[in-house]
């Protein structure tokens, strides 16, 4: 279709351009679609991309146009004076600001449809938002409009809401574009930062909490929580998924899903955002989350993830089990049969199962994904799928047959519902996997297990130690090995009270390590061991960084080059009081006490952008990547949005620099 009207590298200062002769009388359907290539050279107050008005006295609230605000939101809104009538739809965290100190060029566009009442918004290739009305208003519904202006709207003749930057290409067309044609207009530079994205080949709509690591052979490889029922931590139904990069991190495989249950389909679901539906949450998915990912000195890899049987939340978990019992000296899982009270059973050797009472093997076994079977054969229990109507959600089973596992909620065998820690082992650097096998009660029989601190795992020079982060809310829970993974012991740090202590570690000389971690204090604490962890220092602070009180996931880094003459460490954190936002790098080169000089550090976005969980990597041409959340993700507002966890690379000139 051609555009009604086409313009090229318009640049405005807030007064805008008046574009009415060359559009009047050109929407004769109405029905519209706009498609706007603009950078900003300001992100400061709400801009217009274009505005649509009557610009009478007394008629300014008869207009339509699309809005930019300084926090990346996305916005449109249709409005007429004489019927009241007002509609505004948008979307938060759906645009950048700026990468690398330069401003991003987005492309952007608005879909009116009176077909189907509905407003759609599209950024950089994803359609964010679309909402139906019951009041729809289309360009003929506003009552008279004399007035069409790039970069502003006329509001009772002045100009309102001027955008600052260059519209370097805005396309309007008489007709509502189909999604698959705007998504592909709308597809650019930034698109290509996403190694997820939703429905990708993970089944999911939503992401969070991710992972990078650089392996010794050069491969940089990612792990992810693909969230079916939007980003909600719990109660959801979460797999881990996993993709890597062969070329420094510019080409991604397409991602597998490492770590999954398969009690409910793995298929997208668009989980409502609206007030009241946006807190719907899945009701009982065995899950994956939160991955913690580590390279032995031997080329193995070791990724680690918390597990949590159906139903199960971090709030619901049992904290004085562990999930197993001790019998001859021996650890073995229990598990409870369906019509029991008590935990009669344990899985012994071979994933037989024994009747605890008889002290007897029965005719049911695990296998090493915890599928029972009976007599050799599986059992089968029917696969969950989940619909909405009318903001009301339903959970059903869909006539799917998958194995019967000890995590599902329709098990003839179940666990302890408490949470556990899983990891497996890949001898390919990520291609293949073992399968998963379960920590033994680290913190005792009577004790659930930790909650991992997402993102990696250390092996400490001198000893070969392996050190992966957790925490059990009073307390650092720091799991290591000493045996180069064959067996599991954990140091236990007291912390002040409910602190969720989620860690990383960075080794400052053979021997000290400091562990940096979130609290409830809005700061960033840090722990010192001077004998590769054994010991631990009490929690000091970084004085640079203030957080809510709530805080936030961080991502700390050793790097392997000297930065001015020195080593140093990479950290990436928010920094803002005001929500997860203002993302920040911080270069801190190591002096010989052992003390840190944080002498750079390179805002990734404009402050009021969103920056939740992070994490780090050295890339093998030692830049730096980065992979985040780029929106608020403790905001209820900012629940359940697609294509929002990017990854991007610095060098590290980049990141010396901020202006």
């Amino acid at each position: 279709e051609t555009p009604v009207l086409e313009k090229n590298n318009v640049t405005l200062t807030g007064g805008g351009e008046n574009v009415t002769k060359e559009l009047k009388d050109k929407f004769t359907s109405g029905d519209f679609t706009v498609v706007i290539k603009y950078n900003q050279s300001s992100e400061k107050g709400l801009q217009a991309l274009f505005g649509i008005s009557n610009s009478k006295p007394g008629q300014q609230n008869s207009y339509v146009d699309v809005f930019l605000r300084d926090n990346g939101e996305l916005g449109m809104e249709a409005r007429d004076t004489s019927s009241n009538k007002n509609n505004l739809v948008s979307r938060p965290a759906s645009v950048w600001g700026k990468y690398k100190q330069e401003a991003v060029t987005n492309t952007v566009a608005v879909v009116a449809d009176s077909v189907k009442k509905t407003y759609s918004l599209y950024a950089n290739g994803t359609k964010v938002v679309e909402k139906k009305v019951d009041n729809f208003l289309n360009i003929k519904d506003i009552k008279g409009i004399d007035y069409y202006m790039l970069g502003g709207v006329k509001r009772a003749g002045k100009t309102a809401f001027g955008f600052n930057g260059t519209l370097e290409n805005i396309k309007f067309f008489n007709s509502a574009l189909d999604e698959e044609t705007v998504k592909k207009m709308t597809t650019n530079a930034v698109t290509g930062h996403l190694i997820y994205t939703a429905n990708d080949t993970t089944g999911s709509n939503y992401f969070r909490i991710p992972v990078l690591y650089t392996f010794s052979n050069g491969r940089v490889f990612s792990s992810i929580d693909a969230r079916y029922g939007g980003t909600h931590d719990f109660l959801n139904k979460i797999n881990i998924a996993t993709s890597y990069s062969d070329d420094n991190g510019k080409t991604w495989t397409k991602p597998k899903l490492t770590l999954a249950f398969d009690d409910f389909a793995p298929v997208p679901l668009e989980w409502p955002r609206e007030v009241g539906g946006r807190d719907l949450q899945i009701s009982g998915g065995a899950t994956y989350i939160d991955s913690v990912i580590v390279e032995k000195k031997n080329k193995q890899v070791l990724m680690f993830a918390d597990v949590m049987p159906a139903g199960v939340s971090f709030r619901e978990a049992t904290r004085k089990d562990s999930g197993y019992k001790q019998i001859d000296g021996n650890y073995y899982l229990k598990l409870r049969k369906q019509g029991d009270t008590d935990y009669n059973y344990t899985i012994r050797e071979n994933g037989t199962v024994y009747d605890d009472r008889t002290n007897r093997p029965t005719e049911f076994s695990v296998d090493k994904n915890f599928g029972i079977k009976q007599n050799g054969n599986y059992l089968t229990v029917e696969q969950y799928s989940v619909s909405f109507e009318n903001n009301k959600k339903t959970e059903y089973r869909n006539g799917t047959k998958v194995h019967m596992n000890i995590f599902y909620k329709d098990a003839l065998f179940k666990v302890v519902p408490t949470n556990y820690i899983a990891y497996i082992s890949s001898n390919d650097h990520g291609e293949s996997w073992s399968a998963p096998t379960l920590l033994p009660p680290i913190m005792g029989l009577n004790r659930n297990a930790p909650y991992l601190g997402p993102g990696r795992g250390i092996i400490e020079s001198s000893t070969g130690r392996i050190l992966i982060p957790s925490y059990t809310g009073k307390e650092s829970a720091f799991i290591y090995s000493d045996d180069n993974g064959a067996s599991w012991k954990v140091k236990v740090v007291p912390l002040p009270s409910s602190w969720s202590a989620e860690a990383q570690f960075v080794e400052l000389s053979p021997g000290v390590i400091q562990a940096y971690m979130r609290t409830n204090n809005g700061k960033i604490a840090y722990l010192t061991s001077k004998d590769a962890g054994t010991t631990w220092s009490a929690p000091e602070y970084l004085k640079f960084v203030s957080n809510p009180s709530y805080g936030t996931q961080l991502s700390i880094i050793n790097y392997s080059q000297l930065i001015d003459g020195k080593k140093a460490v990479i950290l990436s954190t928010p920094n803002s009081t005001n929500g997860r936002k203002h993302g920040q790098i911080w270069i801190g080169l190591i002096n010989d006490d052992n003390t840190i000089d944080w002498r750079y550090h390179h805002d990734v976005d404009y402050s009021n952008y969103g920056y939740s969980y992070s994490t780090l990597t050295e890339l093998p041409n030692h830049e730096i990547g980065l992979m985040f959340e780029k929106f608020d993700s403790w905001s209820r507002n900012e629940l359940h949005m697609k294509n929002v966890v990017p990854y991007i690379t610095f060098k590290i000139e980049d990141l010396k620099k901020n202006l």
